[in-house]
């Protein structure tokens, strides 16, 4: 994995540390999931479809140690 390096201009620290990550959802991706498995399972496909909507990256918080800056990454 690459070295994180804070955006901050005149920083650019590597001393850089998580401090919470999430994954998001993506709506379309989740409704056309959920109509595909609605038409070929029923409402249980649905539901399982709509899942698929978290598939994908997910956003990392980090804070820079030098500067104490947050920023979001897309990993």
């Amino acid at each position: 994995m690459a070295r994180v390096k804070c955006p901050r201009f005149g920083c650019r620290s590597t001393n850089c540390v998580p401090i919470s990550q999430g994954k998001k959802y993506k709506t379309g991706k989740g409704l056309f999931g959920g109509a595909v498995g609605a038409v070929a399972l029923g409402p249980v496909g649905a539901l399982a479809g709509a899942a698929t909507g978290f598939n994908g990256k997910r956003e990392v918080t980090f804070m820079c140690q030098s500067c104490g800056k947050t920023f979001k990454v897309k990993m």
